[in-house]
C-alpha cells in the first residue's frame, strides 16, 4: 500500500477534509475589479470624454444621476462620434442602472449582476467609486442550456423534423445553421411561432436555395442583405439570413453589412430577448446560445437594448420595442427607456425612409390586438415627433386612437374588412391642422391617390359627421345619400370625428345601407316600356331609396311603384328624369 496516498473517506467527510486542507478563498469585489476609471463630468461632451479616456488610458467612465449609477464605455463613445454626435453630452450614451457593491461584496454577488446583463459592476468605498468589474465575452461554444425538452414538449413532430432537416442540409454544405430571434424567444415563452428565422454561418443564400429545392415552396431572395424568404415549403414561413455584422454611417440609415460569426450576429440585434440562437446542426442540436443574457431578461419580463445608441442607429426599433412591450406584457428597462427618449431628442432622421416607418405602423395597427395601446404609449413618449417636429400627442389624439380599436371591433362584428392602416393614420393625425397632418403623411411616404384620399378624408370627415348628426331623424335614404360615393377613408374619418349618433349611421351604411339593391333590373324596366338611357339609372336609384325607407320590400311592390311612376300621366317625366 502506498503510504503517501491519502486515507479514503466517504461522502461529505472526504469533501470536508479537502476543504480543510485547501480552503476556498473568495476574492470578493476588490479582487475582481480594475481601477482604470474616472468620474465623467456631467457637462463633458462625447469628444471630450473620448480624449479623457485616451489620455488617461481608462477602460470606462463612471456617472451618477441622483440615485442612479451608470458607466460610459469607449465603444459607445466611438459609436456616437461615428454617428456625428460628438457634440452631445457623454452622459447621453451612458449605460444606466449599473449595480454598485462594496469592495467586500462576495464574488458570487458580482457574477450574479453580470449574469443578469449588467454592463459592469461599480465598486464603491464610502462615497467614492474605487473600481469596476466588467464581464468577459461569453464563449458561444459553451451553451448554457439545452432546449430539447421544450422542443419535445411544445412543438409538433413535423416542426421538430423540419428543424433537424434544416440543420442537416446546412451541415451537408459545410455550414452551421441556427434558429434565432422570435422563434427562440417564443419557444422559451411557451408560445407558438408563426415563422422560423434561420441564421447561417456561411453562404445563407446557397442554403436557402437548397431548402427551396428540397422542401418546395416559393423563394424570394434579397441579395443585398444576404437574406431570403421561403413560403409554402411547410407549416412555417422560413426566413434565412447569412450571419452578419452591421455598421451604421448615419442615424436612421440602412446599415452596411458584412459576413460575421453567429456570436457577432446576435450582438448586432435589437433587443436581448431577440438575440438568442438554437443550434440546428446534429452536433449540439437544441443547444441555446445566449451571449447577451436574453433568457434572464425574459425571466424578468423586460426589454433591453444592447447598447445606448441602438434606437439612434435604427429609430424603427422604438416602434418594435413598444409593440413587444404591449404584446408580451413586458417593460423597457430603465436604461432602454432613457435611450429611447434620447433617440427622440436626436430627431429628425433625414436618412430614415418613410416606407420603413409606415411598415412599423402597419404592423402595430394591422397585426396587434393591443395596437391602440402601443400607439398611445408611443404618442406619450413623443415618438411621433419623428414625423413632424410640431407633432403633439394631445388627449384628443389619445381618444381617437382608443376609438380606432372600437371601430375595428365594431366593423369586425359586421363582417366588414377595411384596410386598418389608413384608419390608423387618420386617428394619429386627425387632431392636427390640415397642413401638419399632410406633412406627417408625406413623411410616411404617402403620396398620389392614397395621399389624396387621406387628406380628403381629413376635410370631409368632420363635415359628414355634422350632417349625419343633424339628419339623424331623416329617412334612411337621405342619410345614405350623404355617405354614398364617399371613399372608405372619408367614412372612417366621419366615424372618428363624430359622436355616437353619427357613428351608428356610418356603421349602418357600411353594414347594410351601401349593400341594398333593387329586385328589379334594367331589363325589367325596359320590358315595362322605359326608354333606354339615363332614365333607367334614375328609376333604379329611386327604387333603391324606397327599399331603404321600407316603402318597397318585394318585387311586386317595386313593379307597382314603377307602373305608378311611368303611368300615362308620368311617362314623359319618367323618361326625361
Amino acid at each position: 500500500m502506498n503510504c503517501l496516498a491519502p486515507r479514503r473517506r466517504r461522502g461529505g467527510a472526504w469533501v470536508a477534509s479537502l476543504r480543510r486542507r485547501y480552503p476556498q478563498v473568495d476574492p470578493g469585489a476588490a479582487g475582481l475589479m480594475h481601477q482604470a476609471l474616472l468620474p465623467c463630468p456631467p457637462e463633458a461632451t462625447v469628444n471630450e470624454a473620448l480624449r479623457l479616456i485616451t489620455r488617461r488610458h481608462l477602460r470606462l467612465l463612471a456617472a451618477r444621476s441622483r440615485n442612479l449609477a451608470g458607466v460610459i464605455l469607449p465603444a459607445d463613445l466611438r459609436r456616437a462620434r461615428a454617428l456625428s454626435l460628438g457634440a452631445r453630452r457623454a452622459w447621453d450614451v451612458a449605460r444606466w442602472g449599473i449595480p454598485v457593491v462594496t469592495p467586500r461584496a462576495a464574488e458570487v454577488t458580482v457574477r450574479r449582476h453580470l449574469f443578469e446583463g449588467a454592463a459592469a459592476v461599480l465598486v464603491r468605498e464610502g462615497r467614492r467609486v474605487v473600481g469596476a468589474v466588467e464581464p468577459s465575452i461569453p464563449t458561444v461554444g459553451r451553451p448554457a442550456l439545452s432546449l430539447l425538452p421544450r422542443l419535445e414538449r411544445q412543438l409538433p413532430a413535423e416542426t421538430r423534423g423540419l428543424l433537424r432537416r434544416i440543420g442537416g442540409i446546412g451541415e451537408s454544405m459545410g455550414c452551421k445553421v441556427y434558429a434565432v430571434g422570435g422563434f427562440v424567444r417564443d419557444l422559451l415563452l411557451g408560445r407558438q411561432a408563426a415563422e422560423l428565422d434561420i441564421v447561417v454561418e456561411g453562404d445563407g443564400l446557397a442554403v436557402a436555395r437548397r431548402l427551396a429545392s428540397e422542401l418546395g415552396g416559393t423563394l424570394v431572395v434579397h441579395a443585398t442583405f444576404g437574406t431570403a424568404t421561403l413560403e409554402g415549403g411547410g407549416a412555417l414561413r422560413i426566413d434565412v439570413a447569412t450571419a452578419r455584422q452591421e455598421h451604421y454611417r448615419l442615424p436612421g440609415a440602412l446599415p452596411e453589412v458584412t459576413p460575421a460569426s453567429v456570436a457577432e450576429d446576435l450582438r448586432r440585434r435589437d433587443f436581448s430577448i431577440n438575440a438568442m440562437a438554437m443550434v440546428l446542426s446534429a452536433t449540439g442540436f437544441g443547444d441555446l446560445l445566449d451571449p447577451v443574457r436574453g433568457a434572464s431578461d425574459l425571466a424578468r419580463r423586460r426589454i433591453r437594448i444592447l447598447h445606448p445608441l441602438s434606437f439612434v442607429e435604427d429609430p424603427t426599433r422604438m416602434f418594435r420595442a413598444i409593440r413587444y412591450q404591449t404584446r408580451l406584457g413586458f417593460a423597457l428597462d430603465r436604461g432602454s427607456l432613457g435611450a429611447l427618449r434620447f433617440a427622440i431628442d436626436v430627431a429628425p432622421y433625414p436618412a430614415l425612409s418613410g416606407q420603413r416607418l409606415t411598415a412599423e405602423l402597419e404592423l402595430i395597427v394591422a397585426e396587434e390586438p393591443t395596437g391602440p395601446r402601443s400607439l398611445i404609449t408611443l404618442g406619450r413618449l413623443g415618438a411621433f415627433t419623428i414625423l413632424d417636429p410640431s407633432y403633439r400627442f394631445s388627449p384628443r389624439a389619445a381618444r381617437k386612437v382608443i376609438d380606432l380599436g372600437r371601430l375595428r371591433h365594431r366593423l369586425s362584428d359586421h363582417g366588414i374588412a377595411l384596410d386598418p392602416l389608413p384608419l390608423g393614420l387618420l386617428a394619429l393625425v386627425g387632431h392636427l391642422s390640415q397642413e401638419a397632418a399632410e406633412r406627417c403623411l408625406r413623411r410616411l411616404a404617402v403620396s398620389g391617390e392614397p395621399l389624396s384620399r387621406l387628406t380628403g378624408a381629413l376635410r370631409e370627415g368632420p363635415v359628414l359627421a355634422q350632417r349625419l348628426t343633424k339628419a339623424r331623424a331623416a329617412p334612411p335614404s337621405v342619410r345614405a345619400a350623404y355617405l354614398r360615393g364617399r371613399s372608405l377613408e372619408s367614412l372612417g374619418g366621419a366615424w372618428l370625428a363624430g359622436g355616437e349618433s353619427a357613428r351608428r349611421q356610418v356603421e349602418w351604411f357600411l353594414a347594410h345601407g351601401r349593400t341594398v339593391q333593387t329586385l328589379l333590373g334594367g331589363d325589367d324596366l325596359l320590358a315595362l316600356g322605359v326608354t333606354r338611357g339615363p332614365s333607367i339609372r334614375q328609376l333604379l336609384d329611386r327604387l333603391r331609396d324606397c327599399r331603404l325607407d321600407g316603402v318597397a320590400v318585394t318585387r311586386e311592390q317595386e313593379l307597382a311603384l314603377v307602373h305608378q311612376w311611368i303611368g300615362p300621366g308620368n311617362r314623359a317625366e319618367a323618361q326625361c328624369g
